[in-house]
C-alpha cells in the first residue's frame, strides 16, 4: 500500500490540490492530512480522494469542520488516529504535544508514527517505531508531502 503524507494546510486548498495531485499521480492509495487544516476547501479537496486527518493546533474552528467532514464522508480522528495498513499499525497526530509524543515513542506500540506541526520533513527510527513528518504545505521555504509504502518501507518526500 501506498499512504501519502501531507500537513499544514492551513486553509490553502491550492497547496493541497497540488500535493493530492502529485501523491495520486505517484500512486497514494490513501491520504492522510496530519493536520492544520485550516479550511473547508481542504476538506473538499481530500474529499476527492481516500483520506483521514486529525486536528492540528491552528484548527480552531473544530466543530464547523467536523461537520463539513461528515458531508463529505471524510474520517476526522479528532487528536489521535489509529491505522492499520497492510498488518503494520500507525498512529498519527499532529505533532505540538511533545509529551504525547515522547508516551507513543516509550511505548513503542506502532510501527509508524505519523506528524506534522514542524515545517521540515523528516523521516527516523525511534526503536521499532519510524517517525515521518511529510514538512509543511504552507510557511515553509519549500511546500513538501511524502509517500510511504507499507510494504517496502520506502520513503519518498515529494516537493509540490
Amino acid at each position: 500500500m501506498l499512504v501519502g503524507l501531507v500537513s499544514n494546510s492551513s486553509g490553502r486548498a491550492d497547496s493541497m490540490s497540488a500535493a493530492a495531485g502529485a501523491l495520486r499521480d505517484r500512486g497514494a492509495d490513501l491520504i492522510v492530512h496530519c493536520g492544520d487544516v485550516g479550511g473547508r476547501h481542504v476538506l473538499d479537496e481530500l474529499a476527492k480522494l481516500d483520506a483521514v486527518f486529525v486536528w492540528g493546533d491552528r484548527d480552531t474552528d473544530r466543530m464547523g469542520l467536523l461537520r463539513h467532514a461528515r458531508n463529505l464522508n471524510l474520517v476526522c480522528f479528532g487528536l489521535l488516529g489509529e491505522l492499520d495498513l497492510d498488518g503494520k499499525r500507525a498512529v498519527l497526530v499532529h505533532g505540538d504535544d511533545k509529551k504525547l509524543i515522547r508516551r507513543l515513542l516509550d511505548e513503542q506500540q506502532y510501527d509508524f508514527l505519523f506528524c506534522g506541526h514542524d515545517i521540515e520533513g523528516e523521516d527516523r527510527k525511534v526503536g521499532k517505531t519510524r517517525v515521518i513528518n511529510p514538512g509543511s504545505l504552507y510557511g515553509a521555504p519549500s511546500r513538501s508531502a511524502a509517500l510511504i509504502s507499507t510494504t517496502s518501507g520506502e520513503v519518498k518526500f515529494v516537493t509540490v
